[in-house]
């Protein structure tokens, strides 16, 4: 199975994301920051280790858990490891056109403890005296956090993503779009546009064009895949206007829907 990795400059990317995101909450990652440029790259080739030509994590779900592994393990950074870890997972896994379903925040909150912690897939010696765990080898570690995202993870269907309607608004405003003037649980889509007026259209004015309007139930919740069809319609940014759903939900914009997604988890993270 093709594979697609995350680089050093897109993990980057995800932890320059948290650290914005969660500056001016009550758990910010401070300091921030990469603590050693070594270790980071260290981490991120993970994905690439080979012997004798041969893959060692040849498939995403592998390799999206040695990523994990490496992040979490290594402490690149100086703070927000588990954080930037966890994004960086599911923005590998969402590259690689899949993500998890029927996964709780505290489901992800206890794989990130017992990651850190190097108690996922604890064993039990039973010729021991008294019964103790036995401490997992990395190999074994990242193979049991394989298995824990095989069990949840799925191929995502053309097109499909689950954003926000934060991150709606934030992918509407790389093309130009704003939405505003929210009234009723529905807010206005709107372009503005440049427009030259007088008789010798000289003088330029910006003009106010209503697009449509499209639900509005708060900037946290998740947009029905239905609604975000019927946006990309009247806002011309369907695959046939040249469009297409990379381009629709870029890499920022994925980030973006993972830290809104699963803020719950990232803040209880960052107290452990």
């Amino acid at each position: 199975m093709e594979r697609c990795t995350l680089s050093v400059e897109e993990v980057l990317q995800i932890h320059e994301t948290l650290v914005a995101e969660f500056a001016a909450s009550k758990d910010p990652i401070s300091p921030p920051g990469v603590r050693s440029m070594h270790l980071l790259e260290s981490a991120v080739e993970r994905q690439n280790t080979s012997l004798g030509g041969v893959l060692k994590y040849p498939d995403p779900i592998s390799n999206s858990a040695t990523l994990l592994y490496g992040l979490c393990q290594d402490h690149p950074f100086h703070n927000g490891n588990k954080r930037t870890a966890l994004v960086a997972m599911l923005v590998q896994l969402d590259k690689n056109k899949l993500t998890l379903f029927h996964t709780a925040q505290n489901d992800l909150y206890e794989l990130m403890l017992n990651v850190a912690s190097h108690s996922i897939g604890i064993r039990i010696d039973k010729r021991a005296k008294t019964l103790k765990p036995i401490r997992m080898s990395a190999d074994e570690e990242v193979a049991a956090i394989s298995i824990w995202l095989k069990d949840r993870v799925d191929r995502l269907r053309r097109g499909e993503r689950q954003i926000s309607y934060r991150d709606l608004k934030r992918i509407l405003e790389r093309f130009n779009y704003v939405l505003e003037k929210p009234n009723n649980n529905v807010i206005d889509i709107v372009k503005y546009v440049e427009e030259k007026k007088g008789w010798l259209s000289t003088r330029v004015v910006r003009v106010r064009k209503h697009i449509g309007t499209v639900g509005w139930p708060g900037e946290n919740r998740i947009v029905p895949i239905g609604e975000i069809k019927k946006v990309r319609k009247i806002c011309r940014l369907c695959e046939e206007d040249g469009v297409d759903s990379d381009a629709f939900y870029n890499e920022t914009a994925v980030i973006d829907s993972f830290v809104n997604r699963y803020r719950t988890v990232l803040r209880r993270l960052a107290r452990v």
